[in-house]
């Protein structure tokens, strides 16, 4: 593949350094970029814990779970306690 690009100058003083201390060719330097950003994004793909704003909102108490009836769209007030509610006139 061809790739033609037109960086500013502190990413191509970057890219220069790059070459010079790896003394590897620019393919080689952006195939390994590449494979570290994929890499990255894989890791934060992982949904093995939750994310940082469900965390957030489970360890406030705004996210949980009850057991009731297949009903509760049409019951829920029977269910749920909204005395702790923030933000409405009472």
């Amino acid at each position: 593949m061809h790739i033609e690009a037109n960086l500013d100058d502190i990413h191509a003083a970057k890219l220069i350094n790059l070459q010079r201390q790896l003394k590897q060719p620019l393919a080689d330097i952006l195939a390994s970029a590449i494979d570290s950003l994929a890499a990255q994004r894989l890791e934060q793909a992982d949904t093995s814990s939750p994310a940082p704003l469900y965390q957030a909102l489970e360890n406030i108490g705004f996210i949980g779970c009850i057991e009731t009836d297949q009903q509760l769209s049409t019951t829920y007030k029977q269910h749920l306690d909204f005395s702790h509610q923030c933000g409405m006139p009472k």
